[in-house]
């Protein structure tokens, strides 16, 4: 699972919008189909993760933010983190420093990662080795790289100054790389959280336009829509064919069972589209 936040400006009894709320999204799967589930809650706080991941047991996938430290103590949870983000304060601090200076050697670590990501999941993807070989090879040539980027870390945590922009990648770098190296053990894991954080972009970006919402029940209404239509992209449905023909069958439907089978990740495009490739 991957989990993920952004803000959301809610309107209560009617007077102006005060201070912010948030929309959550986790991003699971079912058989390896993705789904999308986001959720409203007024707080930041890592508490409400833990109401999101009650009783889930399994690899959580999260960016660096603070209120997600606690999981690390989780026994059924193994943290993993995301080299997006390691990658991105390398990043700042290389541009800071005028595109020059040893930032880039640490970009140039994470690109080789994510080579070996992108090579051997298009070799699986493509039937060229099967599920078995794909975690062996990506682990073994991640493994590798990993100690790079743990050596080159400890050298220049020492000769860099703490509080420059450099400084303070390599300290984040130190405080996360454990938990972001973890995504080579499970298969659907990449090196970051960027498929979670794809999912809730069309929500910020819709955001600008409504600037908000009119109530605390209009964004629960919100989170459910945004699941519905996110993860029916995610399965490679056509959003407004998909909620037309879910529409029309919905009212047909006379049991539990016959409802489940509409949902998007179960739910095959090519069942009702005739133009799917």
């Amino acid at each position: 699972m991957l989990i993920d936040e952004t803000t959301i400006q809610v309107l209560k009894n009617g007077e102006p919008p005060g201070k912010k709320s948030y929309m959550w999204v986790a991003r699971g799967y079912r058989d390896g189909k993705p789904i999308h589930r986001f959720a409203y809650n007024p707080s930041r706080s890592g508490k409400f993760a833990d109401i999101l991941l009650d009783g889930f047991s399994g690899f959580l996938q999260t960016d660096g933010y603070a209120g997600y430290d606690h999981i690390d103590g989780n026994k059924a949870i193994t943290h993993v983190g995301c080299f997006a983000h390691i990658r991105r304060k390398f990043v700042d601090a290389f541009e800071t420093a005028g595109k020059t200076g040893i930032a880039k050697e640490a970009i140039d670590i994470i690109a080789r990662i994510y080579a070996v990501e992108s090579t051997l999941r298009k070799r699986h993807l493509e039937n060229q080795i099967d599920y078995q070989n794909f975690l062996t090879q990506r682990k073994q040539r991640c493994e590798a790289l990993f100690a790079d980027l743990r050596t080159w870390l400890q050298k220049n945590s020492i000769a860099v100054a703490p509080q420059s922009a450099l400084g303070k990648a390599i300290g984040y770098a130190n405080n996360v790389i454990d938990r972001a190296t973890k995504f080579v053990d499970h298969p659907l894991l990449s090196p970051d959280t960027n498929a979670v954080e794809n999912a809730i972009r069309p929500f910020v970006i819709g955001r600008k336009n409504w600037l908000f919402s009119g109530s605390p029940k209009g964004a629960h209404a919100s989170a459910g829509l945004y699941s519905l239509i996110e993860t029916a992209k995610a399965n490679g449905h056509e959003p407004y064919e998909y909620l037309c023909y879910l529409f029309d069958k919905l009212p047909e439907c006379k049991t539990h069972q016959e409802k489940e089978l509409l949902l998007p990740y179960i739910l095959e495009p090519s069942s009702y589209r005739t133009n799917v490739v």
